[in-house]
């Protein structure tokens, strides 16, 4: 009868054969939107769309990020497969958050002080003025005179008052003009595009199973 003693090589490989096959990996599940990724914010998050004809990994994008690009390149279309959204466009800010923007911008905010100033500075000039001519036509009436000259100098005080008050509102009607005019066409250009006729995509996490890692364990011969 054959003994096998310490170094016996057939024992030695079938000990060697059982944790070979206990390394076996059980099944590795993935998640199948674990690739999924906005190609603009490359964050690999839910409520993805697939809003144009870009294929792969280009066609994953968020709601958000998309229109946010799209206001602020001013494009209507997908910059890579041409594609033309179904858009339509809203106002930026309101009324009253547009002027705080606007005003907001120092070269706008400069020249908001500066013309205050000259306002300020006609405002005064205006009703010194105004102030002359009232009381250089009550001085005239107090004397009681109706000679020729005392009426042409009151109609030319009168004259000179209305044509004071023209001159300033004309310039308040100037300075008004070069604000509200600029703001306006930037409010109204300031626009928002919104998408529309665009689900979102229902991820479904369906685990994807993989193969398992099989390893060919050599039987060793008896």
């Amino acid at each position: 009868m054959t003994q096998t003693g310490e170094g016996d090589p057939v024992k030695e490989g079938r000990d060697e054969a059982e944790p070979q096959a206990s390394a076996v990996q059980p099944p590795i599940h993935r998640d199948s939107t674990d690739s999924l990724a906005c190609r603009i914010c490359q964050s690999a998050t839910e409520n993805l769309i697939s809003p144009c004809r870009c294929k792969g990994s280009l066609r994953y994008v968020h709601r958000d990020c998309l229109e946010q690009w799209l206001s602020r390149s001013g494009l209507s279309y997908c910059e890579l497969c041409l594609h033309r959204y179904q858009t339509y466009t809203t106002l930026r800010y309101g009324c009253l958050e547009s002027l705080c923007v606007w005003y907001r911008h120092p070269s706008n905010r400069g020249l908001l002080i500066s013309d205050a100033l000259i306002y300020v500075v006609l405002s005064f000039i205006c009703f010194v003025l105004t102030m002359i001519c009232i009381l250089v036509l009550r001085f005239q009436q107090t004397d009681r005179g109706n000679t020729l000259q005392e009426t042409l100098a009151s109609t030319a005080v009168v004259c000179f008052l209305l044509l004071v008050l023209i001159v300033y509102l004309t310039n308040i009607v100037v300075l008004a003009k070069d604000h509200l005019i600029p703001w306006y066409r930037w409010w109204r250009s300031a626009q928002r595009i919104r998408l529309s006729g665009i689900q979102v995509l229902e991820q479904q996490h369906q685990p994807v199973q993989e193969e398992p890692v099989s390893q060919n364990v050599a039987d060793t011969p008896v």
